[in-house]
């Protein structure tokens, strides 16, 4: 699940960062892994297996793209 988004976004994740800069994207991207991480520990409190996997999924949407930048 964290693999699937970062098949695509790092070329995203470069241009978000030219368009917004440097800082701006490392926040958003930092932002977007936080995000991902407390869903997935919703998902866990609360036993929801789907919830784990759509915080995963959300997870990876800013791990590739903040070790890109």
């Amino acid at each position: 699940m964290y693999s699937f988004p970062n098949t695509v976004l790092p070329f995203f994740g470069g241009i978000i960062l030219d368009k917004f800069g440097m800082r701006n994207g490392v926040m958003a991207f930092v932002l977007v892994n936080t995000l991902g991480q407390f869903i997935m520990y919703l998902g866990a409190a609360r036993h929801n297996y789907n919830l784990v996997l759509g915080g995963r999924i959300i997870f990876g949407l800013g791990g590739e793209c903040t070790s890109v930048a």
